[in-house]
């Protein structure tokens, strides 16, 4: 039966080796949320520390696995323009009335940017990606 990780270990107690890291926590493909959970434990633990060259192999390789399982649970979206901005809307619980508070626009503007009847400005893109953390040209029909 799979547990949660355990509880945190100073970073002056962690292995130097590779073998030593391996036998605290073996690397193997991550297959559901407790592995996930394990591995980003042990990722925290290792990153922003002076490693030497196996730590960082480690955390190299154990970082691709949790990307790899990250990419496969939660796929990025292709959407574009109007449909990303419903996308992002509707992520956030957000509706029509809450960009036009946000943009400082009227709220029929609003309503058609979100279903693609309009194009944003240059402006309002910029707010847009600065507000949501977007890439501004994602925000381009």
């Amino acid at each position: 039966m799979k547990t949660a990780a355990k509880a945190a270990t100073p970073y002056a107690r962690i292995p130097k080796t590779y073998a030593g890291l391996m036998a605290m926590h073996l690397i193997r493909p991550i297959h559901d949320p407790v592995d996930a959970e394990n591995a980003a434990e042990m990722i925290a633990l290792l990153a922003g520390h002076n490693l030497n060259a196996e730590q960082a192999d480690y955390l190299d390789l154990l970082s691709d696995l949790c990307e790899k399982w990250e990419s496969a649970r939660f796929p990025i979206s292709r959407a574009r323009g109007a449909e990303l901005l419903r996308l992002v809307l509707a992520e956030r619980g957000e509706k029509a009335g809450d960009l036009a508070k946000l943009l400082g626009i009227d709220a029929s503007l609003a309503y058609r940017l979100v279903r693609g009847e309009r194009q944003l400005t240059a402006v309002q893109i910029r707010k847009l990606a600065d507000c949501y953390g977007l890439d501004p040209a994602a925000l381009l029909p």
